[in-house]
């Protein structure tokens, strides 16, 4: 009997969890043999009281370039006060119902045994865990549908999921509220929170009940997996993050080389019409700095990568670092941390360079947000940049991932 997985790739929020279906279909790309994809719109409700009053500090969206990128700079600036005004600014009470847009895939044959419910990064989408391109892309996640592919196109399967994606919120064709003062990593980490309540409680159109969940994240998506875990620690059965560790870099080849520029500006054939609160990287170049390690990806890759990039609001940008402020001591189910050696956002571009004991790495300064977690785990993927699935080594990141999730003892779902 072949036990598997549903990958479910979603933004979620609140206590309260309303989740309504309003349209339904299949519009894989390329279809999928192994799975039965579809795609759809569910209105997520969420409410919360953490909010930042980005807008008493930095003002609102930009008249223009020029003054978007001065509160940028300042923010990095030798000495600024930016970041702790931005903390100490007064907090806001969002409480709203947001359409956002699904991608949901169900494995043909065998025991679906949960979900991957799944968080994307800034300039990423729901695509970046729908790799499709040269089978060297390795990794042929097909939404919930997630095969490590051999190199001769066979496929192996080790977690064989349901999975349903979601563009987060502000992103493609999910709603775009106000990106300031809305859209911010607390409100967010509360959808995350109602759309795993819908899962489990079989409301989430009809993909029908899921007793067991995995959250995977991606940088920004990894940490807001991260408060999850704080705010509401039972919500995951264990959670993945990609992309991530305990060390936020603040410097060259972190979130400033993302340059953000108005979306509207940089790409006016994709974007136009968007506020100036939303921004995205400029060029392919910045992409490469930010997410690719030369030469372990393909030219089609990174082609794609720009094409299909996402944008994001400033209030996502300005707000990541809330969830490192919150305690997870209440935290005790599995954690894996997987994260490419040359990531720059989070090691710098150098993740063996550490101040701890080998054979130690900066993932391991994770460890420290659970400190209840008895299943911890790290890899470091060699050669790989931050934008992992993007990477020729992606392959073996989701077989060490399916390998940890196997290891696991999960439920079967209804």
């Amino acid at each position: 009997m072949i036990v598997q997985l549903i990958f479910l790739t979603a933004l979620a929020s609140s206590t309260g969890v309303i989740v309504t279906p309003t349209e339904g279909r299949n519009n894989k790309a390329i279809p999928d043999p192994q799975a039965e994809c579809r795609s759809f719109y569910a209105d997520v409700y969420a409410e919360t009281n953490s909010n930042i009053d980005l807008k008493s500090v930095i003002g609102g969206p930009a008249e223009n370039q020029q003054a978007l990128t001065e509160p940028i700079i300042s923010y990095f600036a030798a000495g600024s006060t930016l970041p702790s005004q931005i903390f100490a600014a007064p907090t806001l009470e969002v409480k709203e119902t947001y359409q956002l847009w699904f991608e949901h895939c169900r494995p043909k044959s065998g025991l679906v045994k949960g979900v991957y419910q799944t968080h994307h990064g800034l300039v990423g989408n729901a695509g970046y865990w729908n790799v499709q391109g040269e089978i060297q892309l390795a990794v042929k996640i097909g939404c919930i549908d997630i095969d490590y592919v051999t190199g001769d196109g066979n496929y192996t399967t080790y977690s064989f999921a349901e999975n349903a994606a979601a563009n987060g919120w502000g992103v493609g064709r999910s709603a775009h509220p106000v990106g300031t003062n809305t859209v911010q990593m607390p409100f967010e980490i509360q959808q995350s929170i109602s759309i795993a309540s819908a899962l489990r409680e079989g409301t989430l159109g009809d993909i029908g009940k899921l007793t067991s969940i995995i959250g995977i994240g991606h940088s920004y998506g990894s940490a807001l997996l991260t408060g999850v875990s704080a705010l509401s620690p039972s919500t995951f059965d264990a959670i993945v993050l990609t992309g991530f560790s305990n060390n936020v870099t603040e410097g060259p080849l972190g979130l400033f080389s993302f340059q953000s520029t108005i979306a509207s500006v940089a790409y006016p054939e994709r974007f136009a019409g968007h506020p100036n609160d939303y921004v995205i990287t400029p060029s392919q170049t910045n992409d490469q700095i930010e997410f690719f390690h030369y030469p372990n990806y393909t030219q089609e890759a990174l082609d794609s990568f720009t094409s299909g990039k996402g944008e994001f609001p400033l209030g996502q940008q300005y707000s990541v670092e809330f969830p490192f402020t919150l305690n997870r001591e209440n935290y005790t189910h599995p954690v894996l941390v997987i994260t490419g050696e040359k990531d720059g956002v989070f090691c710098s571009a150098d993740c063996y360079i550490t101040s701890l004991d080998p054979p130690a790495t900066q993932l391991d300064t994770t460890k420290v947000m659970f400190p209840s977690v008895n299943n911890f785990q790290t890899v470091v993927l060699n050669d790989t940049a931050h934008g992992i699935n993007s990477h020729k080594t992606a392959k073996e990141a989701y077989k060490r991932i399916f390998e940890f999730v196997d290891g696991l003892s999960m439920g079967v779902s209804e």
